[in-house]
């Protein structure tokens, strides 16, 4: 992993680290990591394993201030990080292009998919989190409403499984300019929704939205009923596969 890392300079004079596998193919995949991730999760370095499997170009990256590339945390959100997604699939699209996009990843590529849509041939979305600031929001109590407005952030921690992770106010006000789920989503690209059904991050009525949503006739809600948030398991991940192979034929 560490010898397949370069960056890119982006349109905010940051340094983004990315990882590229080149298979000559036609066809890339890439991924859009969640809030807090990083580029070497499991489901980022299996989805690389296998793309070099089945000779396909794939792209991975950290958006500014997660992982390895520079800027502060504090400074990102939707809006900042969409442009950087978008900076990467426009810098290394080719002919057919397919975005998989985790949890805030999912939120981000229905954007980016909307914002490119003569170039992206197909979404694949796992446990997406549009507009999930509102329900952050809603389930913070007073007291942490208060802590946050006056300090400018909370650390908390929704899912038993996963780390805590630190939410911003400015954070907040962001995603609220970005909402996706007030009225139809324009997108004609074939789109596959994975969602568990045991997700306590974000809940599995969010993909429901989604589909209900979107424009495209070729959309799918495939809901995993032993699933938590993650969806890193072997059979999570043989369900992606599949689900990516059906928007590559």
């Amino acid at each position: 992993m560490k010898d397949k890392i370069n960056f890119i300079n982006s349109s905010f004079n940051e340094q983004i680290a990315y990882s590229r596998d080149n298979l000559n193919s036609e066809i890339t995949i890439f991924f859009f990591g969640g809030y807090s991730s990083s580029m070497d999760g499991t489901k980022a370095t299996a989805l690389s394993k296998w793309c070099i499997d089945n000779h396909l170009n794939f792209v991975r990256f950290d958006y500014s201030g997660h992982g390895i590339s520079k800027g502060a945390f504090e400074d990102g959100g939707i809006s900042k990080w969409t442009i950087e997604a978008s900076e990467i699939f426009e810098k290394f699209r080719t002919n057919k292009n397919i975005i998989v996009g985790s949890s805030m990843g999912g939120w981000i590529s229905l954007i980016v998919t909307m914002n490119n849509f003569l170039y992206v041939n197909g979404l694949v979305g796992i446990a997406s989190a549009p507009d999930f600031v509102v329900g952050e929001w809603e389930r913070l109590s007073d007291e942490q409403k208060e802590k946050i407005r006056t300090e400018g952030k909370i650390v908390i921690n929704w899912d038993k499984y996963s780390e805590d992770y630190t939410i911003t106010y400015k954070f907040l006000e962001d995603g609220k300019k970005n909402m996706l789920l007030k009225g139809p989503i324009n997108i004609s690209c074939p789109v596959r929704l994975l969602h568990g059904r045991k997700d306590q991050v974000v809940h599995f009525s969010t993909s429901e939205k989604i589909i209900e949503l979107l424009e495209t006739k070729n959309k799918k809600l495939i809901i995993i009923n032993d699933g938590d948030h993650s969806l890193s398991r072997e059979t999570d991940l043989h369900t992606l596969y599949e689900n990516i192979n059906e928007l590559i034929k």
